[in-house]
């Protein structure tokens, strides 16, 4: 069994200067040079764009302004001037004026200053790029069920439009994106014989971005409503339950944070379930009220109804509270140990510094546009 690895949980070294440094912006101890991004973002129209020069050897690395793609990227920048912390962008869920946008193949950081009056703040207002990375491929899949199937090497994900999971196998999965939660998914229900991932419903869950420079809140996101999910799984749930054969229910996986989206759907399922089979990994809820309540539904269990990776310390905090607060029916006496046990027995990138150029007159794409063998476009 595989689980999905949080490997940015605790903010990395990176995010904390990030941190530190936005809370600096226009200070004394504030060292960056930031320059107008171009021509027209100097104010004249919208807000003021501006970028630290010390970025010019890395966008130049990342981006060719003479190129179709270049001026495509160049203009979405320029257009910060008019969108900055609009619907599109991702906010900072720790610094709350940051930003993260994604133009093209870009991710671009930034923050926008609005000329509150500080002592010691020379901040002019406006837009404050910070850094550039490569941006990672966000889609803007809602919360629903999908089908995913393995054509040849690629796994391709398509929304299922009658809300009814008809594979062997289903997960519901919480990641920043639908291709991603559709990878790791598939990690969870496996290969056929033949070496190719099985096809399999997925109930995706929009999650939060985390990479090394925090953790970001996406449009997804923030257009996430737990209870309307959790209804639209529940009638997924029951949908399912009235089309499928009884001779065949779907498996379901729920993985982690899908639990309190099963717990909350579980309120809007008025009959019986005994066309679904139920696994619980690392589950992130009242893992006794969900069991309990399957129970009575006439769920299956998997043979194992509850997997712990013992790496999931929410998901063990969350399981003692549960075990604290109720009891599983003396159906699940067995289970019941198997969590006590689990939780007796567990224990409770870099940043690329690029030399900062000299000086940079006028503004930073005119810079750039005439730099010449400094850097391999």
């Amino acid at each position: 069994m595989m689980t999905k690895q949080r490997s940015c949980t605790r903010m990395s070294i990176v995010s904390i200067k990030r941190r530190q440094l936005a809370y600096k912006l226009g200070s004394k101890a504030d060292t960056r040079q930031f320059v107008p991004f171009s021509k027209t973002t100097n104010g004249d129209h919208g807000r003021k764009v501006f970028i630290d020069a010390a970025l010019a050897p890395l966008f130049a690395s990342l981006i060719d302004p003479n190129s179709a793609k270049g001026v495509q990227t160049i203009m979405k920048i320029e257009q910060l001037r008019a969108i900055a912390g609009g619907v599109t962008s991702n906010s900072n869920v720790n610094t709350p004026f940051e930003y993260m946008e994604n133009f093209v193949d870009l991710a671009l950081y930034y923050q926008i200053h609005n000329g509150v009056a500080e002592a010691g703040n020379s901040a002019v207002p406006g837009v404050y790029i910070t850094d550039i990375t490569f941006a990672g491929k966000e889609t803007n899949s809602p919360a629903a069920l999908y089908e995913s199937k393995s054509v040849g090497p690629q796994l391709i994900t398509n929304l299922v439009e009658n809300d009814i999971a008809e594979m062997s196998e289903g997960v519901v999965y919480a990641d920043e994106s639908l291709p991603v939660a559709a990878l790791n998914a598939s990690k969870i229900t496996g290969k056929d014989g033949w070496g190719n991932s099985v096809n399999f419903n997925l109930f995706y869950i929009p999650d939060m971005v985390r990479n090394e420079m925090g953790v970001w809140m996406t449009p997804c996101r923030r257009a996430f409503r737990p209870q309307e999910a959790a209804q639209h799984f529940a009638n997924t749930l029951v949908r399912t339950q009235q089309n499928r054969p009884s001779t065949s229910p779907i498996k379901w996986t729920i993985d982690s944070d899908g639990t309190k989206l099963l717990q909350l759907a579980l309120e809007h399922v008025p009959g019986i379930l005994d066309k679904h089979q139920f696994q619980l990994t690392d589950p992130v809820g009242d893992v006794v009220q969900v069991i309990n309540l399957l129970e009575r539904k006439g769920a299956k269990f998997a043979q194992k109804p509850v997997l712990y990776s013992k790496t999931n310390k929410r998901a063990l905090a969350t399981a003692a509270l549960s075990l604290r607060n109720g009891s599983l029916s003396r159906h699940q006496s067995f289970l019941e140990d198997k969590l006590r046990d689990n939780i007796v027995n567990s224990s409770y990138g870099s940043v690329q510094n690029n030399s900062l150029p000299s000086k940079v007159g006028g503004d930073f794409l005119t810079y750039m546009k005439n730099l010449s063998g400094a850097v391999s476009w």
